[in-house]
């Protein structure tokens, strides 16, 4: 059975000045850092195709998930086997309209024909490869943001000091890897999954990839001007680039040791990865409804143990929408995908910001020994934390546009997706194995 893939990617950077969402302010860009870029990938495995697409921006909407699965269906991809997931780059364009921002449709409409060129080229492009596969880990660049304080609750990106108890949490330090040569053993392009919130500039009037531009440049530079570097972020929904316990925090340019240090661990893993995996591709897409959050219950408004990053009068102002969005529909759709690789590796896309517990806790409960959780994908519902981190408060489960969803939100997603993986590892008709 022969195995087929192919990469591309084009430039999406915006033309400025422009907006920036990803703040809870508004913030008018007025000077691009460095390039931003849509990457695609396409395999191809006894007649069926999936396709992989990352863009470096902060989310990506039901509605554009949706333009560009058109395209691919177009070009025989089927809709449910084509993940769309966004970077969650905090330093990027108008794609949505979170906290004060105002999306830019010309610009939106832009990137899904950029998108829609770049599957084009892939599918023109497929040739047989050899494909490896494997997991690493990295420590030292993602931290659990969320600190549990002396007096039992929490803070989000707390001041260092003694008030703090320890982490809440924990990190999910797993790089997964699926690495794609020719037949010659010139490498195409890479697929990597890792957590970390990438908001490095994010306040600045500023466009740039953020630490994931430094990453793809890290791994073109070591490899090929070629190669695909395509990232899929994690469950990084309480996981940031410092380290909250750390009261020394001398280090002024994290964007480019976070890039460069998991580009060196993703190098490392390829020198000695195998290229001898085999694929058995399928994938599946569940749609399903989750309640808002009781605006006026006591973790609407008057939730005792919130943690505003921004003035009163901004929340006002987007508790307001999210009143006009429930009056409207009690719920939102979300999508949860599954794509299994062969016996071994699933990808489950989720469109949100999942936090890392809940990332663990589908790879532990998963039938497939390599899960790959990512967040921000085929669409963005806001922040899902534990049920949990509801008794303890802080940012990510304070009322507002971005943090909207019922606490069983939680318990919803997870269920769905370890359903997906399951009936993906053992479909009807194919039997246990």
């Amino acid at each position: 059975m022969t195995t087929r893939a192919a990469f591309a990617e084009a430039d999406i950077t915006p033309t400025v000045p422009c907006e920036k969402p990803g703040w809870i302010v508004k913030i008018i860009a007025r000077r691009v850092l460095d390039p931003l870029f849509a990457r695609v990938c396409v395999f191809e495995s006894n007649a069926v195709r999936v396709a992989l697409i990352s863009l470096d921006v902060i989310s990506v909407r039901w509605p554009i998930a949706e333009a560009i699965r058109d395209h691919a269906q177009r070009l025989g991809i089927p809709r449910s086997n084509v993940l769309v997931a966004a970077t969650h780059n905090h330093t990027g364009p108008p794609v949505s309209s979170p906290g004060l921002a105002t999306k830019d449709p010309r610009y939106i409409e832009h990137m899904i024909q950029q998108v829609a060129a770049a599957l084009s080229r892939a599918v023109a492009d497929l040739q047989p490869v050899k494909i490896a596969i494997a997991s690493g880990i990295e420590s030292r660049i993602s931290f659990i943001r969320r600190a549990i304080m002396k007096d039992g609750s929490v803070r989000t990106h707390p001041r260092p000091g003694p008030d703090i108890r320890c982490c809440e949490s924990v990190i999910d330090p797993e790089v997964a890897v699926i690495a794609v040569n020719d037949n010659r053993g010139a490498l195409l392009g890479l697929v990597t999954n890792f957590a970390c919130h990438p908001v490095h500039d994010g306040g600045e009037p500023v466009i740039s990839a953020g630490w994931h531009g430094v990453f793809a440049n890290s791994i073109k530079q070591a490899t090929s001007p070629k190669c695909v570097p395509l990232f899929l972020n994690g469950a990084f929904g309480d996981v940031h680039h410092q380290n909250p316990l750390n009261c020394d925090q001398t280090d002024t340019n994290t964007k480019q040791r976070v890039g460069t240090t998991l580009a060196s661990t993703v190098l490392k893993m390829l020198d000695q990865m195998t290229f001898d995996a085999t694929l058995d591709l399928a994938a599946s897409a569940k749609t399903i409804q989750i309640p808002l959050r009781d605006i006026d219950g006591p973790l609407g408004v008057n939730f005792k143990l919130r943690q505003r990053f921004a003035p009163d009068a901004i929340y006002e102002t987007l508790i307001a929408k999210l009143q006009q969005k429930k009056a409207q529909r009690d719920h939102v759709l979300a999508e949860v995908q599954a794509i299994r690789l062969n016996h071994d590796t699933a990808l489950i896309g989720l469109p949100c910001e999942p936090f890392s517990a809940l990332g663990l806790e589908i790879k532990a409960s998963s039938p497939f020994p390599r899960t790959c959780v990512i967040g921000a994908a085929n669409g963005m519902i806001g922040y899902v934390p534990t049920e949990t981190a509801f008794e303890r408060g802080g940012y990510e489960t304070t009322l507002s546009m971005g943090s909207k969803l019922d606490p069983s939100a939680a318990r919803t997603l997870v269920h769905t997706a370890l359903t997906a993986a399951r009936e993906l590892h053992h479909p009807a008709g194919r039997g246990a194995e």
